[in-house]
């Protein structure tokens, strides 16, 4: 349940609502003890502050933010669209989530908040002398840390939206999740097979009860309640899968002693959303940069140097999946689950396979395709080296 509860911060704290909220409570706690924090205040403190100039300060800092705040709110907004343009949409699902970006506009929205809030109180009677001492101390920290959230602001802009860098955040992501999978295959539980599954179609299934996309699928309390039940759960669906109102989510014995409460509990054990998360779906990155490649290779774009560079860069995560030295991978955690495994056939599909059918005509793609594919053929693990010979004969490639 600590895993779980973890995870549920750690995709929170992605959110851009999470961030600014936190910065704007922050503001709030600021001005609190300003005026709590008057008997602290020595009165040589009063004398020697500038606190006279106050109201200035705090009238230029609201006025300058919001206006900030706008401003970097709409270029934020023209590098999504330019990233979806130029990249592919999906590329929206990590830029949205660029962590300099969030700290920046959280930074600009609590320094409003506080300025506006700090306007308000000086016009109370609860704003004394030396409160007011306090107020500056505070103002002049926040003016400092919006100089520094715009000198990185202005240092990120340069490279935002630019396909260059979502292509390199969206590696990044993808090497986490695919690192993640080589260490705790089956996202830590036991492994069964899709053959496994299909054979139990007709036996006791808990279905889901909404469509949309497996987005996490929260594997400590899944273990809880399996060991509460005493049973195992075979779990039918893997991260990145669609899955429609009805379809099985896990199969196990005797559901119909099961109590609907511990259903409900099972069902939400599975977070469905929207769209595709990273986080626990290694084949989620490969797709999206494969889609890259793809679109560089379009007749409107006809760009081959940037889908040579999307192969080099597939090449490196698939080399990550099954690395020659090995993986130290962990053993399972949770012995009552068992789940699908994602097969390294299958991301060698999803990517090359796809690649080599749009470059047919475009001999130095077909060129680095062969090269990346003989370089794994040579430094991948026993698995990788097996997929990787495969996909060049799919492909018709030499190696």
């Amino acid at each position: 349940m600590i895993e779980s509860f973890l995870g549920l911060l750690r995709r929170l704290s992605r959110r851009l609502v999470v961030r600014v909220a936190l910065f704007a409570c922050l503001a709030l706690v600021a001005l609190g003890l300003s005026v709590v924090a008057e008997p602290l205040v020595p009165d040589w403190a009063v004398r020697y502050l500038g606190s006279g100039s106050l109201d200035a300060i705090l009238n230029v800092l609201a006025t300058t933010m919001l206006a900030v705040t706008t401003f970097s709110l709409s270029v934020m907004t023209s590098a999504l669209h330019a990233a979806a343009g130029t990249a592919t949409p999906r590329a929206r699902l990590v830029l949205r989530e660029d962590r300099v970006t969030q700290s920046v506009l959280a930074s600009f929205v609590g320094a409003f908040l506080f300025a506006m809030i700090g306007i308000i109180l000086r016009a109370t009677p609860l704003m004394g002398e030396k409160e007011s001492v306090v107020l500056f101390l505070f103002t002049i920290f926040v003016v400092a840390q919006v100089i520094v959230a715009i000198i990185r602001w202005i240092g990120h802009l340069e490279g935002l939206g630019s396909l260059d860098r979502t292509a390199r955040q969206l590696q990044a992501r993808a090497t986490v999740a695919i690192e993640r999978d080589a260490r705790a295959p089956c996202l830590g539980a036991g492994c069964w097979s899709e053959q496994e599954r299909d054979c139990r179609d007709g036996g006791d299934a808990i279905r889901a009860r909404r469509d949309g996309y497996v987005q996490h699928i929260l594997q400590g309390a899944l273990q809880s309640e399996a060991a509460a039940l005493d049973r195992t759960l075979c779990i039918a669906v893997r991260p990145g899968d669609y899955i429609c109102r009805g379809m099985p989510l896990m199969f196990t014995e005797r559901v119909t002693e099961i109590k609907p409460a511990k259903l409900t509990v099972l069902r939400e054990s599975f977070v469905i959303g929207d769209t595709r998360s990273f986080d626990q779906d290694p084949r989620l990155g490969v797709t999206v940069l494969t889609e890259i490649a793809s679109r560089a290779l379009s007749s409107g774009v006809n760009d081959p140097q940037t889908a040579i560079d999307i192969v080099n860069r597939l090449g490196a995560l698939l080399l990550r999946a099954d690395p020659q030295e090995g993986i130290e991978t962990e053993p399972p955690k949770y012995d009552r689950l068992r789940v699908l495994p994602v097969e390294l056939d299958e991301l060698y599909r999803l990517s090359f396979d796809v690649i080599a059918r749009d470059a047919a005509n475009t001999q130095e793609l077909c060129r680095a395709l062969s090269d990346r594919l003989s370089m794994l053929a040579r430094t991948s693990g026993s698995t990788g080296r097996s997929a990787a010979r495969a996909c060049a004969e799919r492909c018709d490639l030499s190696l």
